[in-house]
């Protein structure tokens, strides 16, 4: 996969490593901006606690994981732990590019053949399996929930923007309020709330 990776324009392969060569310093050292994390090899829980989630935005790796085991747990599991993507491994070498792409811009990526299920999944499931949050008490205004909506729907900043005429600025203020008024980490777990939570369906609303 690496070397079909590497001859792809704009993708530069920085470092390569399995469990016996990992070492925190190589993350420190070449600083990848995206990390393709094989779960099958490692464990994302481990990783992401020990090396990933926390850090600041400027230092944060984003993590698109791979797996030959696409289940809604592990979806969860995945996506709550701090990834932003989660392929099955066999994906082929475009629709891995795009993802990669993806979720460098900030976006998420999921497997076609998990996404139908996680949402359903999520739908039916108990408080339990969502992010942590206030939950419904919350009020939110249209614009928000609008904004919820697309973002559970894996758009990016620019891609809300312009769908909504708005600007970018404006865009990740709002961000920045949902993440607050919700309690979550990261656009990850807000598009899991959306999800979860029913404001996929809030995306197509005219306001007013």
């Amino acid at each position: 996969m690496m070397t079909v990776l590497r001859g792809i324009p704009g993708i530069d392969v920085v470092v390569e490593f399995d469990t016996e060569s990992y070492s925190p310093r190589l993350l420190r050292d070449h600083r990848p901006r995206v990390l393709l994390m094989d779960l099958d090899s490692f464990d994302i829980g481990d990783l992401l606690s020990r090396q990933l989630v926390g850090r600041s935005a400027e230092q944060a790796v984003k993590v698109l994981a791979l797996s030959a085991n696409l289940t809604p747990g592990t979806a969860i599991k995945v996506l709550l732990g701090g990834a932003q993507g989660f392929l099955h491994k066999d994906t082929p070498v475009q629709g891995l590019v795009d993802a990669i792409r993806a979720v460098d811009r900030g976006g998420v990526a999921l497997d076609p053949l998990v996404a139908g299920e996680l949402v359903t999944a999520l739908r039916y499931s108990g408080p339990s399996e969502a992010p942590s949050g206030p939950g419904d008490g919350v009020k939110l205004t249209p614009r928000q929930r609008q904004i919820l909506g697309l973002i559970g729907h894996g758009l990016t900043n620019v891609e809300i923007a312009d769908q909504l005429q708005l600007g970018r600025p404006t865009v990740k203020t709002h961000i920045s309020s949902l993440l607050r008024a919700l309690d979550l980490r990261d656009r990850t777990q807000l598009a899991v709330y959306a999800c979860m939570h029913g404001f996929r369906a809030h995306a197509a609303m005219p306001l007013g």
